[in-house]
């Protein structure tokens, strides 16, 4: 008796072998990630304390309460108390 496996089965088995093997690995991830849950270290209300915004026009740091909002269409950009003061008084 020898023991050979058929040409047949070869291929059958070499046809279908990648795709088991690929659906096995994406389970195995799907599984092992599902659980995980996303996780902060920084709450919201530190982060927008911490936050800081640049000046438009010239630069200066600050808070977003320290800034004057200016609309630009679909964008919002900010500018210090200064900078808007001055940009009021000259239109």
């Amino acid at each position: 008796m020898n023991p050979t496996v058929s040409s047949d089965t070869f291929d059958t088995f070499f046809a279908w072998a990648p795709w088991v093997v690929g659906i096995a690995i994406y389970l195995a991830f799907y599984f092992a990630k599902r659980r995980e849950v996303a996780t902060s270290k920084v709450s919201a209300t530190q982060t927008t304390a911490s936050q800081t915004f640049a000046c438009a026009q010239c630069g200066r740091r600050g808070s977003r309460d320290q800034m004057v909002a200016q609309d630009h269409g679909s964008a919002v950009g900010y500018k210090c108390a200064n900078c808007a003061q001055e940009a009021l008084a000259s239109s």
